[in-house]
């Protein structure tokens, strides 16, 4: 296994030593395009980490080519802004942060560059391990509760609303969810995303699908900006929290919490060392 590690390793390291990566002649060539696709696919785990190490990679060995460097760049900016996979939007954040807001992209109509920044900056603090942002938003008795006070193992933020459709399909499943890891140190933060008389919507639909038995709660006037923060553009959105609140997942289905979960417990006991 050791010595498969070091091959791969030193096939990665030395992949371009024979391809004159800065040559404005390969540009959207196949052959160079095949290289890199293979590269990134093949060679690279698939963790944001070792992505963006990668990419750092590609694009030095390009950037004397102003052609060769600007088709990879806007290449990786795409790929990663339009991926469905958990966890990669910190690729795309990372090439922001590093090549955009640097002025490394001059091609980049102004505003377009604005709108850019401006999307990477709201991905930042919701990326997975980051300590989730708090939130103070308010139960039915009108009580202020906020995120960071619940106490659990494991805290499933879930934002939903009403009157969606794909909503309603997820509701059962999360019933089911809690039901079955809520003694296993699970809680559910419900935020019902209808505002203001619109409010007592969620009050009627949590006691008819049966979700009242974990923390649920609204904010009529979105005093805590939650939509802003969390980057909630349609419902439902469910982000995973630890006990400490760093993010270990997000964006998922309901589908998935199940296996989500077995994935975290397994790893903390790892962790611990109970096998």
């Amino acid at each position: 296994q050791e010595i498969k590690k070091k091959q791969w390793l030193y096939v990665k390291d030395h992949y371009f030593d024979l391809i004159d990566m800065s040559d404005s002649r390969l540009c959207r060539a196949p052959f160079l395009y095949k290289r890199v696709d293979y590269f990134m696919n093949q060679l690279t785990v698939q963790h944001p980490d070792s992505l963006t190490k990668s990419i750092d990679q590609v694009l030095k060995l390009v950037q004397p080519s102003k052609a060769n460097f600007k088709f990879y760049l806007v290449h990786f900016l795409n790929l990663y802004a339009k991926s469905k996979i958990v966890g990669m939007d910190a690729v795309y954040v990372h090439i922001v942060d590093n090549y955009y807001a640097k002025g490394l992209a001059p091609w980049t109509d102004k505003d377009q560059l604005k709108k850019i920044i401006r999307n990477a900056n709201t991905l930042k603090p919701i990326l997975i391990g980051k300590i989730a942002p708090n939130i103070e938003v308010e139960k039915e008795d009108s009580s202020k509760i906020k995120l960071h006070d619940v106490d659990s193992e494991v805290t499933v933020l879930f934002f939903w609303a009403p009157d969606c459709g794909h909503c309603k399909k997820s509701m059962p499943k999360v019933v089911e969810f809690y039901d079955k890891y809520k003694d296993k140190g699970v809680e559910i933060f419900g935020v019902c995303t209808m505002v203001q008389d619109k409010c007592k919507e969620c009050w009627k639909t949590i006691e008819e699908k049966k979700m009242d038995e974990w923390i649920n709660t609204t904010d009529p006037f979105l005093k805590s900006r939650y939509k802003v923060i969390y980057d909630i553009r349609t419902t439902p959105q469910i982000f995973v929290l630890d006990k400490d609140k760093k993010i270990i997942s997000k964006r998922i289905g309901a589908e998935q919490l199940e296996e989500v979960m077995e994935e975290y417990f397994n790893r903390l006991k790892a962790e611990k060392g109970e096998g």
